[in-house]
């Protein structure tokens, strides 16, 4: 892999990526801007609540505690949903958990929604965005191999020992030295 560890939470919302270091701090507030709320990880979307969700890390380990927003969060392809009696119930984070914020009961990707992935590596500021609009099949290449992929999800991850790609539809987001083949 391309890049060094660090606990990192990579986000895209209205094809932007931004990458959050969060070991930086020990919480950061994610939700959406208002004059009264302004969260650490700030998110534009009308689906998304004020004070939708937290990543908190607890004795060296990092954690979401939902805040159980009006439109939800999808974790790993399941709907968050609080415990007994409405507690909340933290999550426990691993390389490559995968969220969408403001999305319902679904992991729906578009352009009202948040994605996210928690990493345990920093990629840096070295991402590129490729223009995949139309593609029904994804060729990676890392210089040596060619991994092909047909029908890519919106939001498929393809890590790789030369890099990282994060497939959206209309475009990819690269990181290390992956490149696209036009083959369609």
């Amino acid at each position: 892999m391309n890049g060094r560890i660090m606990n990192n939470l990579i986000v895209i919302e209205n094809g932007m990526l931004s990458t959050y270091q969060l070991d930086d701090k020990n919480v950061w507030e994610v939700g959406r801007t208002c004059k009264d709320n302004v969260p650490d990880i700030k998110f534009h979307s009308s689906t998304v609540s004020r004070k939708h969700g937290r990543f908190q890390n607890m004795d060296g380990v990092w954690f979401y505690i939902d805040g159980n927003g009006k439109n939800g969060t999808v974790y790993n392809d399941k709907k968050i949903k609080r415990g007994i009696r409405g507690r909340v119930k933290p999550i426990a984070l691993n390389d490559g958990d995968v969220f969408v914020f403001g999305g319902g009961e679904e992991a729906i990707i578009n352009s009202k929604t948040i994605w996210a992935m928690f990493s345990k590596y920093s990629y840096g500021d070295e991402w590129r965005v490729a223009d995949t609009k139309g593609m029904s099949k994804l060729t990676l290449f890392d210089g040596n191999n060619a991994n092909v992929f047909i029908n890519p999800a919106k939001g498929m991850i393809v890590k790789l020992d030369s890099g990282i790609a994060i497939y959206m539809g209309d475009i990819t987001y690269l990181s290390g030295k992956l490149t696209i083949m036009d083959n369609n």
